[in-house]
């Protein structure tokens, strides 16, 4: 029997104290978080085993034993969290804040309440003495934030016996979003995610006096170059999983405004639909590798031409293009040979796990528990999470979460005053706690 109400109450108070440790990414500090959750599994006397990657650089592992029959399923979140600018908070990011019927704090979404969860059901199974068919692996690591070097990566790498024996892993972004006007609400399972491809301009020139410009110095080379690239016209590519998504979401919009998304490749055809669809920069993400300006170098002073300009470019790639294509594809649009086209940093290739699995059609049964009526559809994230790397060790990675989440809430993330209502934790501890009961008890 699980008491879920003390579980509910429990989960509010773990996660509270939890995004009062300020793990904010750079430093990290995740050895701090680490060890709050260490103190948590031992109350209970559930071994767990933590390791720095690099000082402060804090990873944790408990592993709650199956009988073996089936492999198990890791338990993932990351501990570091972003920098929260304490001038445009109405509380204290770190303060554990309370108010409206909601938890306030950094990490909040992204993804503290997701360790929680799984860090709740942990516990109700290991209190209750549930027999188990699969091992429920509680991994948490550092620096997910600034590419998981100390952290998912270096697991990886280095404690690949922590993860040993299983077969999915299950991380963040998924949700049930609301909207205003649509039938049913939506809930997403991240199957993929859209990886990164750090690329860098570099344009060469003379340099020389501010005052007597001419039309090749390095900057003009570099803005002309960019111009190019950004009006470049790639072609967007619809993945099987992408069309299911927005099939999907026409389901559920009112009116006509689902029209021509269940059939995107014909409609992308008409200029008006496609002037429509690639308005919004989320849908335009889906279907195409894009490349996004984020820092510019020239001159120190600004009165000198400078040698040579820089421009940083973040290229998210998406499953089944290559670095390499993407790269030519790139010089042939800046055309101009002065400009040096280069990887940063070793590419990440595309991964993607089947929306088939047994786990999938828990986490969906578990979505539909959660919010009756929901229409539950794959997706591919544009952003990035852990999950890209466990899936480059042989999981099956999904990205869920049993939160219902309006537009307002989910801008929250990585930005201000991030918050989950008290009734989105209790009721998650319990969904999640059910779901891995069906997926995991024997």
């Amino acid at each position: 029997m699980m008491d879920w109400k003390s579980l509910g109450d429990e989960a509010i108070d773990l996660l509270r104290r939890y995004l009062m440790v300020d793990t904010t990414n750079p430093p990290g500090n995740e050895t701090d978080g680490a060890r709050f959750l260490a103190g948590v599994l031992e109350a209970d006397g559930i071994t767990c085993e933590a390791a720095d990657s690099a000082p402060g650089r804090g990873n944790l592992v408990a592993r709650l034993r199956g009988d073996g029959s089936l492999p198990g399923i890791v338990l993932h979140h990351h501990i570091d969290v972003v920098y929260a600018d304490r001038r445009y908070w109405t509380v204290d990011p770190f303060g554990g804040v309370i108010q409206d019927g909601y938890l306030y704090g950094r990490g909040a979404l992204d993804m503290k309440s997701t360790g929680i969860l799984q860090l709740a059901a942990v516990l109700a199974l290991t209190r209750a003495r549930v027999p188990l068919k699969r091992d429920l692996i509680f991994l948490a690591t550092a620096d997910e934030e600034a590419g998981s070097r100390f952290g998912a990566q270096w697991v990886a790498d280095e404690r690949r016996e922590w993860i040993a024996g299983a077969e999915y892993s299950l991380s963040e972004l998924g949700f049930i979003a609301t909207r205003p006007g649509t039938t049913a609400p939506l809930g997403t399972i991240v199957i993929s995610e859209k990886t990164g491809l750090p690329l860098r301009l570099t344009a060469r020139s003379a340099p020389g006096h501010g005052s007597m410009p001419w039309p090749d110095t390095a900057p003009h080379r570099l803005i002309r170059a960019l111009g190019r690239l950004l009006a470049a016209d790639r072609p967007p590519r619809i993945l099987p999983e992408t069309q299911e998504y927005f099939a999907r979401l026409a389901s559920v919009l009112p009116g006509d405004q689902g029209k021509g998304l269940d059939s995107l490749e014909r409609s992308l055809q008409d200029p008006a639909f496609r002037a429509r669809f690639f308005g919004s920069p989320h849908h335009a993400a889906m279907v195409r590798t894009t490349f996004a300006v984020t820092m510019l170098k020239g001159s120190e002073k600004r009165n000198v031409i400078p040698p040579e300009a820089v421009a940083e470019i973040d290229c998210r790639m998406l499953a089944g293009e290559g670095p390499e294509e993407i790269t030519d594809w790139v010089r042939r649009a800046v055309a101009d040979d002065q400009v040096e086209v280069e990887i940063t940093s070793p590419p990440k290739q595309p991964n993607l796990s089947p929306p088939d699995t047994e786990l999938y059609k828990h986490l969906a049964d578990a979505l539909r528990g959660r919010a009756p009526g929901v229409v539950v559809v794959p997706e591919i994230l544009v952003g990035f999470t852990d999950n890209w790397v466990f899936r480059n060790c042989g999981l099956h990675g999904y990205g869920f979460g049993p939160f219902v989440l309006d537009e307002v809430e989910i801008r929250r993330i990585h930005g201000n005053d991030e918050r989950l209502s008290l009734e989105n934790i209790v009721a998650g501890a319990r969904a999640y706690t059910e779901m891995l009961l069906a997926v995991a008890g024997a």
